[in-house]
């Protein structure tokens, strides 16, 4: 026995209703083509500029670190240096007055020395004209050891002064510049 034969599948019949809907699936199927590559080439384009953004976000973030650690470290130098002169300014001032303390015990020494001497002179005298001319003498000769003395140590606290002084100026000096140095930046 033969086996019957198949009926073939009926041709899809296009009319002309079926046309312009199949012109409409493509131009559908189109629009849905180029809105996807819009999509994924906007959203490549925002990725893009995301990463770009926070790529100059980081690195001027890092830059602003840096110069907060730079201005940072110039303070604490900045601060060391002036350390540095006040106990310069220190050691000049104890110097000085290790000077005069040393300098006030030598003129301590030779006075009573000398008062030794004149005590001894004076208990020698036979005559109170010789008792009088030499303690006039010897007072002159006091005084004028207060005046030269005088003067010499004024010249030393005026010289001991402008040492002290000088490392906290150097300072200041420095300061000055560097304000200068700053504003005219």
């Amino acid at each position: 026995q033969k086996a019957a034969p198949r009926a073939k599948a009926p041709k899809p019949v296009v009319s002309g209703v079926d046309a312009p809907a199949r012109k409409v699936a493509a131009t559908n199927q189109g629009c849905v083509t180029m809105t996807e590559e819009t999509i994924k080439t906007a959203a490549a384009d925002i990725s893009e500029k995301a990463t770009t953004m926070f790529h100059d976000m980081t690195a001027k973030a890092k830059a602003a670190f840096e110069k907060t650690g730079d201005i940072s470290k110039e303070a604490v130098e900045f601060q060391k240096a002036n350390l540095e002169a006040v106990v310069a300014s220190g050691k000049a001032a104890a110097k000085g007055l290790q000077d005069v303390t040393q300098h006030n015990v030598e003129l301590g020494k030779k006075s009573w020395e000398a008062t030794t001497a004149h005590m001894k002179s004076l208990a020698g005298m036979q005559s109170p004209v010789d008792l009088m001319k030499a303690q006039t003498e010897f007072a002159r000769g006091q005084f004028d050891a207060i005046v030269s003395d005088f003067s010499k140590s004024t010249e030393f606290y005026m010289k001991l002064a402008g040492e002290i002084a000088q490392p906290i100026q150097n300072r200041y000096a420095a300061a000055t510049e560097q304000l200068k140095s700053r504003f005219a930046a």
